[in-house]
């Protein structure tokens, strides 16, 4: 039985699959400005398959399949509109926060396992793999 995308989900492009889950594609453009990495990014765009709540659950990334292999952990700023706020960043704790991707180990069909840092830049239907841990 195939599930129905959220609202955000169908903005974005989602399409439900028989298994609850929801492909989110990437758009092939560039990426956002790529945080420090532990190695260069080939291929940084991704397309990532998430649960009803958003969590990643596999992603195709670089031309290789790879599973979700533990829980994973959101990534958050401060929402963009607090530092009009506070300039300064004096009061940056205060700030209300937003998700602006994830981190969690993958594992590939062929055994190699990685922790991955994936963001979107703004639109969910782009998402880019920022940092690769090995």
């Amino acid at each position: 039985m195939f599930d129905t995308p959220s609202s955000d989900q169908r903005r974005a492009g989602a399409r439900a699959t028989s298994e609850g889950e929801t492909a989110v594609p990437a758009a092939a453009s560039s990426a956002p400005d790529p945080l420090p990495s532990s190695r260069p990014i080939p291929d940084p765009v991704a397309i990532v398959w998430a649960d009803p709540d958003g969590r990643p659950l596999r992603l195709v990334w670089a031309g290789t399949r790879w599973r979700v292999t533990d829980r994973p952990t959101v990534i958050t700023e401060p929402v963009s509109w607090w530092r009009r706020l506070d300039p300064d960043a004096r009061s940056a704790h205060l700030a209300p926060r937003t998700c602006t991707g994830w981190r969690f180990q993958a594992t590939a069909d062929d055994g190699r396992t990685c922790v991955l840092d994936v963001r979107d830049d703004g639109d969910p239907a782009r998402w880019f793999v920022v940092k690769v841990y090995d």
